[in-house]
Formats: C-alpha cells, structure tokens, sequence
C-alpha cells in the first residue's frame, strides 16, 4: 500500500512538472468574440431625430427611475416582419427593462412592458384593420406611454408607389394615434436596408442586388413626415450603415443579415435592436441631464 501511495504521488508530480513547462498559450485558449459592428452615421444626431418628442414618456421612464409608486411604463411597437421576429423588440425590451425594472404581469408596478405585434407584409395600411379587430393581439396601444411605427419595408418594396398616397396615409395615421393615446409619444423607426435581387449593376459584392427605388421614397417621407408633425424619428437606415449595408452585414463572418439581404439574423436581430435601445437611452440622459438644469435636483 504504501509504495503504490509514493508512486502515485510521484507520477502527480511529474504530471504537474509537465504542464508547468508548456507555455501559456498552450495552456488556455482565451474565447475571442467576433467584431461587434459600430453603428452607423446617421442624419439624425445619435440616430434619433426630434428627441423632444419623447418627452412624455422620458418623464415617465424617469419618475420609475427615481424609485416612484408609479405604474408600468407601456411601449407598443407595431410594424412588418421585423417586429414579428420579436428579436429585435427583445433586445430593446432587455436593455429598458435592465435599466428601469421588469413590471412582469402587475401594470401597476413600476417598470417597464414592451408589447410587440407585427404581420410578415405588413404595411402601414393594415393598422386601420388592426384598429377594426378592437387591438392587434389583443393589446390596447391607445393605452401606451409610447407607440413605436415600424413600416416601409414592405411599402418600399412596391413598384411605382405613390409617395404622396403614402404621405397622406402616414400624417392620416399619426394624427388617429394622437386622438386615441393623448398621452403617449410615438416614434416612427424609418425603413432599414433592404437589396432586391436581380438588379444588373446592383450595389452589393456580386453586383446582383439594389435597394427597390421606392425604398427611399419610404425613408424621405417617414423623416419628413416626422419633422413637420412633431414626432420622433429613428433613422434605421443609417444606423445600420446606410445604403447597401444588409449586403455588407449579410458577409460579415458572422451574419447579421440573412440571404435574403432584408431580413436580420439572430445576432444581427440583438445587435440593431441594441443600437435602438442606445440611442433612445442616450437622448433620455440628454433630457434629463436638461431637466436637472432647468429644475435642480432632477425627478421627484
């Protein structure tokens, strides 16, 4: 017994010696995550145009940060296949909840809910039905503290759309929202990238795919629009790298767009919707770091 204890303890030793003397790099591979892609210039300063506009639900989000017996601050996001994937919504939900508290089912309890309801090709038309059904989902988005407008891909995907129709339709639709939340904000998230194939001479590495020209037609209106009724903007487009971007995200090493150059992967899905959630945290600490100024000692 005891010579099998001094040769198993020697053979440990040897063991160790073995492994001291291999270099570190041997030892541990460190995990190396792949390049995260920095957000894109924008028109808008930090990607949001007419922050202002959220001032509503800037002083909501801020009462609930100050610790206030306030109820849940409500967000609704209604748009195209975008929202239906719940991805990009989630990752937004995840950083507003991190930052401000989970209400979880008690609307009564400060924090935050973000709804989500979207229909794969959707368009801006379709909330008059939704509207008639008595609420998408059964949710009440007349009831929110913010309403998110996320369409145009799909409009931007029609050809010959008239814009001036579509104006009509946007200002008609923001104006419905106003009468039936009062109190909410609402932000309109303007038409991301998106490559149709089989465009001779297109932008993307094969030469193959171009963004639809009504795409743009989309874009102006939605940011003009915005601008001339007091709303706030996201300008998607350019903060995910502005023309032919899903080309360059759907190459990178790991995708963040899919083959079809319109829609997000997974990752690509939690990246944008995590640019998203900066940008509207960032205009919230310029607001109140405004408020402070303006009344000192901030939220009560």
């Amino acid at each position: 017994m005891g010579g099998e204890s001094t040769g198993s303890g020697l053979a440990w030793l040897a063991l160790a010696a073995m492994l001291s003397a291999e270099p570190a790099a041997a030892q541990e591979v460190p995990y190396l995550a792949l390049e995260r892609v920095a957000p894109g210039v924008s028109v808008c300063a930090g990607g949001l145009c007419q922050p202002e506009a959220l001032a509503q639900v800037f002083g909501r989000l801020a009462l609930t940060e100050a610790g206030g017996p306030v109820p849940a601050v409500r967000i609704h996001q209604l748009g195209d296949s975008h929202t239906a994937g719940g991805r990009i919504t989630g990752a937004v939900r995840a950083r507003l909840q991190g930052r401000f508290g989970y209400a979880g089912q008690d609307e009564s309890q400060p924090g935050v809910l973000l709804f989500d309801y979207g229909e794969v090709g959707a368009t801006l038309r379709d909330l008059q039905a939704w509207r008639d059904a008595g609420a998408p989902g059964g949710l009440a988005p007349w009831a929110a503290d913010l309403v998110v407008l996320a369409f145009g891909t799909n409009e931007g995907f029609e050809d010959g759309l008239d814009g001036a129709a579509y104006e009509t339709t946007l200002r008609d639709e923001v104006s419905r929202l106003r009468a039936l939340t009062p109190r909410a904000s609402i932000l309109i998230l303007g038409a991301p990238d998106a490559l149709r194939i089989g465009v001779a001479g297109g932008c993307s590495a094969d030469g193959q795919r171009a963004p639809p020209p009504s795409l743009a037609v989309v874009r102006d209106v939605q940011r003009r629009v915005a601008a001339d009724m007091g709303v706030a903007f996201w300008d998607w487009h350019g903060r995910m790298g502005g023309d032919c971007s899903a080309d360059r995200l759907a190459l990178r090493a790991e995708p963040y767009m899919r083959g079809d150059r319109v829609h997000f992967t997974g990752a690509g899905a939690e990246w944008i919707g995590g640019v998203m959630a900066g940008d509207l945290l960032a205009a919230y600490e310029v607001w109140k770091a405004a408020r402070a100024t303006v009344e000192p000692g901030g939220a009560d």
